[in-house]
C-alpha cells in the first residue's frame, strides 16, 4: 500500500482570509473614501453641502399627502429636481438634462433614480409634460418653506440636488452648470462609492 495515499493534503490556513479580503477590502476602501476622504478633491463642479442635509428634513409627501418614510426614499442614489405649478422652457430643459444624464450613466443607470418634487399642485400642462417626457421619474410633493429651511437656500432656479443611498442630500448643481459637468461628478461619485 502506497504511503502517499495515507498522507493528508495540507491546506493553507490563509487561503480563506485572502478570499474574504479580496471581496471586503474594496467595499471598505470605498466607504472610507466616501465618508472620510476629501470629496472636494475629486469634484470641481457641484457644490458639496456643508452640512449635509437629511432627506427626512425636507418632509416630502406622497399623493395622499402623507410624509414619505426614509426607507422609501433611501436605498438608491437620487437626482432631485424641484418644480412649481408650471414648467417653463428653462425648467423643461433642466428636466431633459436630468433624463439625458441618467441615460449617459450606462451600466450604472440602475443605481440612480430621478425624482421630481412638486412645490405646488402641478397644472394640467405640467402633468401631461411629465407623463409624456419623463414617465420614469418619481413624483413627490413638498413645501417650499420647509425645503428651503432644510437646505438653507431657495430651491428655485432649476437647481439639481444629489442624494446618496443613505438619505443624505449632499451635492447641489446650479442652472449654470452643464449636464456634462453633472455627469462627470456623478460618475466619480458612483465610482468611489459602491453603495446603492
Amino acid at each position: 500500500m502506497n504511503d502517499t495515499n495515507n498522507e493528508t493534503v495540507k491546506k493553507n490556513p490563509y487561503t480563506l482570509w485572502f478570499v474574504i479580503l479580496a471581496f471586503v477590502a474594496p467595499a471598505v476602501l470605498a466607504y472610507m473614501l466616501y465618508f472620510f476622504g476629501d470629496i472636494k478633491s475629486f469634484s470641481n463642479h457641484g457644490e458639496i453641502l456643508n452640512p449635509i442635509v437629511d432627506i427626512e428634513s425636507l418632509q416630502l409627501k406622497d399623493e395622499k399627502n402623507k410624509i414619505i418614510p426614509r426607507k422609501v426614499l433611501s436605498y438608491k442614489w437620487r437626482m432631485i429636481s424641484f418644480v412649481g405649478e408650471d414648467c417653463d422652457e428653462a425648467c423643461n430643459g433642466r428636466l431633459y438634462d436630468s433624463r439625458q444624464i441618467h441615460k449617459s450613466l450606462g451600466k450604472d443607470q440602475h443605481r440612480l433614480l430621478r425624482m421630481i418634487v412638486h412645490l405646488q399642485p402641478p397644472s394640467g400642462e405640467l402633468q401631461e409634460l411629465i407623463k409624456r417626457e419623463y414617465p420614469n421619474a418619481i413624483n413627490v410633493n413638498g413645501e417650499s418653506d420647509a425645503i428651503a429651511t432644510a437646505l438653507g437656500s431657495s430651491v428655485e432656479g432649476n437647481v439639481i440636488y444629489i442624494m446618496d443611498p443613505i438619505g443624505n442630500v449632499m451635492m447641489r448643481f446650479t442652472q449654470e452648470q452643464t449636464k456634462k459637468e453633472i455627469l462627470t461628478d456623478l460618475k466619480k461619485l458612483l465610482k468611489v462609492s459602491q453603495i446603492g
